[in-house]
């Protein structure tokens, strides 16, 4: 029997439904970032705020990654619930 890949170093594993499909996610953090400025103050790079991107959505129980056949709409919304359940974890 097939089962959910551990979730590998660095990553955040979340667990949820969507769409009556129970899947594992991995997924990775990234922090905020303040771009550097010149001596006159302009930036040479913009800001980034904090954010998670989606690497692997596994379809629960199995190896099976759907992450890349998911619709756009689909993954910012676990992409914000994984974000939302990240912060209110700490």
């Amino acid at each position: 029997m097939n089962t959910t890949p551990v979730c590998p170093p660095g990553f955040i594993e979340f667990a949820c439904t969507v769409e009556g499909v129970d899947l594992v996610c991995h997924l990775e953090y990234i922090p905020s970032e303040y771009g550097s400025q010149d001596s006159m103050g302009l930036l040479y790079e913009p800001d980034i705020e904090q954010s998670m991107d989606l690497v692997n959505a596994y379809v629960a129980g199995t190896d099976i990654d759907i992450a890349h056949l998911l619709l756009q709409y689909v993954v910012e919304h676990i992409t914000i619930i994984a974000f939302e359940d990240m912060k209110n974890d700490h």
